[in-house]
């Protein structure tokens, strides 16, 4: 439902009698206001037109049109709760402004406010009504919430619904009091989109089948760019130039999930394309000819030399130059041997890193195999969302299926690596997790994220199989492990029994921390 409705403003109020004892101050004499309030019809060209979600798939958005009579700056506030504020950055005489955050279930104020360029302005208050959000969205329990140590914004969680045998996702953000105030309806895609994540431009990015879209939060198309021949699997990134580095399986190769390609933003055009089976030893730890033996899912693009950064969730860690030349190897030094379909390629081992203590000396030869655990270091397992941190290290989220080669012990962390190329050694510097055992152990997805102005970590177990299924979006201040944040989201939507079945079960695959409106970030 759209409705325009003119509300009476306690804020116009207050600025009213703001002007009034302003102009009788100073012993009577005349004093000209900075700005002065004036009905704010006599500022606009027509009458504010508000349209309720406008793209048909995030109904918890509006679009505001506002023209005026003259070049005037335009600021919206949603009343209510945070009141959450959005001002465009310089005058005109048209405004097409985006309304977000409306809470479900309600009507919405959205306060307007008009100023020309000789400080007039005007307010006026309009309302718009929402539905209920979606029953089939996680239940959210706000555990932990130091709102003065926390990040600033919401959380943007990839939710894929289980649908039997496959998925239909629903994107949504949630506040810091664990209300739901935005989501996007990708159920029109037959699957699970794998990400939801923030371009530089605000607008939103992630992979279906052979394309990459990119949306605006008012749930519009902006961009599509299709790539026949490849088929999207678990990640693309915006590279600094523009251009979307993209995980993909080549069609007709025999193999999947092993590739990468850069999408030249601008054409269109496959710029580049990464071939792992070149320069990893495709036989290790399963079965020759299995097709899924690297299984990525996730991509950085490291600027400090213009390489890739690659998570193989059957493999370990691995970073390749911008020509394809393996760097290096995290994970444990068993079975490798030389890359290529028939093992006939370069020799992989000698790029392995050896893991090192704090004094830079090597752990034995079983904590280097991995079979064997020690007092202070282990390696990744099964992980995903591997980037790196401003001060150089690595950050992933280890999943720890099969840790140690072996079924137990079950945990799952944010861990933080320091890696020293020249002498090919790694060090585990930090981790956060591992303390909570199996309540928060996550054999799949999850993600872990750096949180720029505090400096804290994000860390999600995507899905934490048991009595109820559920994920974590945890927030940890960094480096004292202390918990600023944490919600639990319980899935509602369990078709099985606890049984492992791919559709037959709710996952929250990332999660991320935002601000709403992009200027605000």
């Amino acid at each position: 439902m759209t409705k325009r409705k003119r509300v009476p403003s306690a804020r116009a109020a207050c600025a009213l009698a703001a002007l009034c004892c302003t102009l009788a101050a100073c012993d009577g004499d005349p004093i000209t206001p900075r700005s002065s309030l004036v009905p704010v019809d006599s500022l606009l060209a027509e009458p504010i037109e508000l349209v309720a979600n406008p793209s048909g798939r995030a109904p918890l958005t509006a679009l505001a049109t506002v023209r005026t009579r003259e070049a005037a700056v335009v600021e919206l506030r949603l009343l209510g709760g945070d009141s959450l504020g959005y001002a465009v950055p310089g005058p005109a005489t048209e405004h097409v402004l985006p309304v977000l955050g409306l809470h479900p279930a309600r009507e919405n104020l959205v306060e307007v406010r008009v100023e020309n360029a000789r400080g007039e302005y005007g307010l006026d208050t309009l309302s718009v009504a929402t539905g209920p959000a979606p029953d089939f969205l996680p239940h959210i329990d706000i555990l932990t919430a130091d709102r003065a140590a926390m990040e600033p914004g919401w959380n943007l969680a990839s939710f894929s619904l289980g649908v039997g045998a496959t998925f239909r996702s629903y994107p949504f953000m949630f506040d810091a009091e664990g209300k739901v105030r935005w989501y996007l309806d990708l159920s029109a895609l037959p699957g699970m989109v794998y990400m939801v994540e923030r371009l530089r431009n605000g607008n939103l990015v992630f992979g279906f089948d052979a394309s990459v879209y990119e949306y605006d939060l008012l749930g519009r198309e902006v961009g599509r760019w299709d790539f026949p021949g490849y088929v999207f699997h678990h990640d693309v990134v915006e590279k600094p130039d523009g251009n979307f580095l993209v995980a993909v399986t080549k069609q007709g190769t025999g193999t999947i999930e092993d590739h990468v390609i850069e999408l030249d933003r601008a054409t269109g055009r496959i710029a580049r394309e990464w071939d792992l089976r070149k320069v990893l030893d495709v036989d290790r730890r399963v079965p020759p000819g299995f097709a899924d033996w690297f299984h990525m899912n996730s991509v950085w693009f490291d600027a400090r030399d213009n390489s890739l950064i690659l998570s193989g969730r059957h493999q370990g860690v691995v970073k390749v130059s911008a020509e394809n030349e393996l760097v290096w190897i995290l994970a444990p030094h068993v079975g490798w041997g030389g890359a290529g379909i028939d093992g006939t390629g370069p020799e992989t081992s000698g790029r392995l890193l050896t893991a090192v203590d704090a004094t830079g000396t090597a752990y034995p030869e079983g904590a280097q195999l991995g079979g064997v655990p020690v007092q202070g270091f282990d390696w990744p397992w099964a992980q995903h969302a591997a980037m790196v941190l401003p001060n150089g290290n690595l950050f992933l989220f280890d999943n720890g299926e099969q840790r140690n080669f072996a079924p137990a012990p079950l945990y799952s962390r944010g861990v933080e690596y320091a890696i020293d190329e020249q002498k090919r050694t790694v060090r585990q510097v930090w981790e956060y997790g591992k303390e909570r055992g199996t309540d928060y152990y996550s054999a799949i997805v999850s993600d872990v994220d750096y949180l720029p102005k505090t400096g804290n970590r994000l860390i999600v177990p995507g899905i934490v199989f048991g009595s109820s299924h559920r994920a974590h979006v945890t927030e940890v201040a960094h480096p004292s492990g202390r918990v600023v944040f944490d919600a639990r989201l319980s899935f509602k939507n369990l078709r099985s029994s606890g049984v492992f079945e791919w559709g037959e079960f709710d996952l929250l695959y990332r999660a991320e921390r935002l601000a709403p409106y992009p200027a605000a970030n």
